[in-house]
């Protein structure tokens, strides 16, 4: 790991710190998931790479299934 000392204004720190505290995680955890949440590619995501496009009718539950059309079945 590399450490990184990032200057933060209080009222975004304190806002952090809570964040971080209601979803049991360390700062330096949330600050972490932030970052790599940010450098995600939406194109990368069938739901935003217009992959899949249905031609016609489309299937009658996919507004409860959709999950399973775009990534498929989970374990």
């Amino acid at each position: 790991m590399v450490d990184v000392i990032v200057p933060f204004p209080e009222d975004l720190h304190g806002k952090a710190s809570a964040a971080a505290q209601e979803r049991g995680q360390s700062l330096d955890q949330f600050v972490r998931g932030c970052v790599k949440s940010a450098l995600i590619k939406r194109a990368d995501d069938p739901l935003f790479s217009n992959i899949s496009v249905y031609q016609g009718d489309a299937p009658s539950d996919l507004s409860e299934n959709h999950d399973s059309y775009l990534y498929g079945e989970r374990p």
